[in-house]
């Protein structure tokens, strides 16, 4: 009986034993283990304007910082200043409109 040897089966099968212990490092870092930081969590930040917190301002003479001020309070994302029932263009929700008199000074405030 003679015995036949597939010479060209030991090399593959030596690969294959090699590639799969490289596989199977106990060192290697696990992607999905314990250790990983969770992804990260978006909070979706919802502005709103509300106009009544710039009452602070009514009567006072509408200077740059008080704009600023009245928009940091009502939360809006701009502010504008216009005269007494102009409306300006385009609408935007989240813009403080502060009224001001002939003066100068506030008389009136509105989100729009």
């Amino acid at each position: 009986m003679r015995h036949v040897t597939c010479r060209s089966a030991r090399p593959a099968g030596l690969l294959a034993a090699l590639a799969l212990a490289a596989c199977q490092s106990p060192n290697a870092p696990r992607p999905l283990g314990p250790e990983v930081p969770p992804p990260p969590q978006f909070v979706e930040m919802v502005h709103q304007c509300v106009a009544g917190e710039s009452r602070f301002a009514l009567g006072q003479a509408v200077t740059p910082q008080v704009l600023q001020e009245a928009r940091d309070r009502t939360g809006a994302r701009s502010a504008v200043s216009v005269k007494q029932g102009e409306i300006p263009s385009p609408a935007d929700p989240l813009r403080l409109i502060v009224e001001v008199d002939g003066q100068g000074r506030m008389v009136g405030a509105r989100c729009g």
